[in-house]
């Protein structure tokens, strides 16, 4: 069974540079670990809220 799931997302210009910004410096492997990291930080926050 996969644990994965493929979306396909649209981001603004800005957003979308940030995330290749990432990925060219190093700071990520791939795109999808940006979008991860940023989804776990949300996730994380909206926990602290409840």
């Amino acid at each position: 069974m996969r644990t994965t799931q493929q979306l396909s997302i649209t981001l603004p210009n800005d957003m979308a540079d940030v995330v290749k910004t990432k990925v060219r410096t190093g700071e990520y492997a791939t795109e999808s670990e940006v979008i991860r990291d940023g989804l776990r930080a949300l996730l994380a926050r909206d926990r602290a809220v409840e």
